[in-house]
């Protein structure tokens, strides 16, 4: 035993001589360093997704080649030399004396400097794509809260705006808190303008807190009354009146968010905190048409006009980044809604990215370019913003429902729904939830899919939805007379052409369907999921050229979701087709690669 542990020392002794610990340790901290830049830049160069794990794989691999090195030579004045063996014998009787040799300082330092490193290292080796299956723990114990916007002491038109684009920015910071969850602008907006009890608002709203308040624009000068109230409690918390020059609006939204903290007594980061102040326009003005932008409805008319504001808001101030993710929001919503140009969705892209390159943490900017990804077949840089914003905060509920869309369009049904599900419980109320309702459908709970689609407000989304249903189930008459609702609240745009293809098969006017095909492949949407839907029109009405068409284009765009698509009762008439069946084996191939990639089963 004596003898084992003299070999020990001895080895031990080697490795410090030659300088192996502090090569090694050296070698780490450059790899980490270098995959920091590479997991930067690389992706920013266009580089496939990849290349990163390559520069993982060639880091990792260059290190045993390191310490073989390290061992066998020595860097001197002299040059490259092989390292000589040591000629002195260790004597047994210097125990002692080998203990503080080993345990002196310079050794506490590398093992220090390495153990740090290997843990700065580890996530990037060990955890480079998001594991799916436990994407993070929802704290139960989070708070609910909405903003109400806040309503105008002197009612003006030139004034009005600040309620809700006040509102709304104060929302924007709120939801970089990991222990609040905020209801969104989309849920506050009919309360614009309205003199509201807070009670039932937050009633409502299924809120334990809700802000409410007023203002006054004076001259240079807002001033903000704004008071806390806990529903369940139905008291006020504190209320404070806030006032600030009208040039430095901006500093209201980050006044308001620190003194919600204070009064809720929240736990929170210094990074959470830093995160809320990152955007501060140079230009007045600039942040005014920004505001103004926020106000208008997310119509088509509203777009249009919001987009007009952006563009002079970013002509004032070019490094603006909110400005930047606000109008990609909005080109985008213009481009898909309004059945506009296909390039729209790239130039929100560009916008988004933009916007991202001012301010990396704009978390909207991330969700909403994440998205993007999903309808232009790059799922896995989808995956890669989703797990970024689960990293600044994991209960953030449209990240959650970001993953279960992404998980949709990949047909990993059942993991669609717990995200959806896990977002839904978050923020009940989010009528941006409302896709759930397809969700349970491809997942093949039809009953869960109707029943849920009551819960949101209903639109021509939610009737033309609820029609499919009831075709599925072979309600014929009742569906014919959702469809007709649908058209009659919503005339023009895509959901008005999808809900006539499906009217007119029930009618038996298969050429009113297929015209309605021709103006909806004419438009030119981006989304593969809405051209997979339409493919199931198309082989309804009898056109297998066409749904071929459409399939073929849906698939290659990013929508694989190939349970559905086998289980879909309207493409049983061109089932024994072949040009489908090649159409199909490709889905379930880009299917199985994502469900191995991520789940590790195929």
């Amino acid at each position: 035993m004596p003898e084992n542990k003299d070999k020990t020392f001895v080895f031990w002794h080697e490795l410090k001589r030659r300088k192996v610990f502090r090569v090694v340790a050296m070698y780490a901290a450059t790899a980490f360093i270098i995959l920091e830049a590479g997991d930067i830049v690389l992706p920013r160069l266009g580089l496939p997704d990849w290349t990163v794990t390559f520069l993982i794989v060639v880091l990792i691999a260059g290190l045993p080649i390191v310490i073989i090195l390290s061992w066998i030579f020595d860097i001197t004045p002299q040059g490259i030399i092989k390292t000589k063996q040591e000629q002195s014998v260790i004597k047994k009787d210097q125990t002692q004396q080998r203990v503080r040799r080993i345990i002196n300082a310079n050794n506490i330092v590398i093992f220090i400097l390495f153990s740090v490193v290997c843990i700065l290292i580890y996530p990037k080796v060990i955890n480079q794509d998001i594991d799916v299956k436990e994407t993070s723990s929802i704290n139960e114990s989070i708070d609910l809260i909405a903003v109400l916007p806040f309503l105008n002491t002197k009612s003006d038109p030139e004034t009005d705006y600040l309620g809700f684009a006040l509102a709304d920015q104060i929302i924007g910071n709120l939801i970089y808190l990991k222990n609040l969850s905020v209801r969104p602008s989309s849920s506050i907006r009919k309360f614009d303008k309205q003199s509201i009890d807070p009670i039932s608002a937050g009633k409502e709203l299924d809120v334990k807190y809700i802000l409410t308040g007023n203002f006054l624009k004076e001259a240079n000068i807002i001033r903000l009354n704004i008071e806390l109230v806990n529903i369940i409690n139905q008291e006020m918390i504190w209320h404070e009146p806030i006032e600030v020059d009208y040039t430095n609006a901006f500093e209201l939204q980050d006044i308001v968010t620190k003194r919600v903290v204070e009064g809720l007594n929240l736990q929170f980061s210094e990074n959470e905190l830093n995160r809320i102040s990152k955007d501060i326009p140079v230009d007045p003005m600039a942040y005014e048409y920004y505001l103004r932008s926020i106000s208008y409805p997310f119509t088509n008319e509203g777009d249009q006009l919001a987009i007009q504001m952006l563009n002079k808001s970013i002509e004032l101030d070019s490094n603006f980044a909110l400005a930047y993710a606000q109008l990609a929001d909005r080109v985008h919503r213009y481009g898909q809604y309004g059945l506009l140009n296909p390039d729209e969705t790239k130039r929100s892209e560009n916008l988004y990215l933009k916007a991202l390159s001012i301010n990396d943490e704009i978390i909207y900017g991330i969700s909403n370019l994440a998205q993007i990804y999903t309808e232009t077949d790059r799922i896995d840089k989808a995956v890669r913003l989703v797990k970024q914003i689960l990293e600044i905060n994991p209960n953030y509920s449209e990240a959650h429902f970001s993953l279960g869309y992404i998980y949709r369009y990949a047909g990993m049904n059942t993991e669609a729904v717990l995200e959806m599900e896990r977002a839904v419980s978050l923020d009940s109320k989010n009528p941006g939830f409302r896709s759930i309702i397809i969700t349970y459908e491809y997942a093949g709970d039809l009953e869960k899919s109707l029943e849920v689609s009551k819960i949101f407000e209903q639109s021509a989304f939610h009737i033309g939805q609820q029609a499919v249903i009831f075709l599925m189930q072979g309600k014929s008459e009742l569906a014919l007379d959702y469809f007709k609702s649908a058209i009659e609240i919503e005339p023009n745009g895509l959901q008005a052409l999808w809900a006539i293809g499906l009217k007119s098969y029930l009618d038996g006017n298969i050429n009113a369907g297929l015209e309605a095909g021709r103006k909806f492949e004419e438009a030119n949407i981006v989304d593969p999921e809405a051209w997979y839907q339409f493919a199931g029109i198309y082989s309804l009405l009898g056109d297998r050229e066409g749904c071929a068409r459409l399939l073929k284009r849906a698939v290659e765009g990013g929508f694989f979701n190939y349970p559905h698509m086998i289980w879909n009762p309207f493409f049983d008439t061109v089932r024994d087709d072949r040009e489908f069946l090649e159409i199909l084996e490709v889905a379930k191939k880009k299917h199985n690669a994502f469900k191995e990639r991520y789940f590790g089963t195929k």
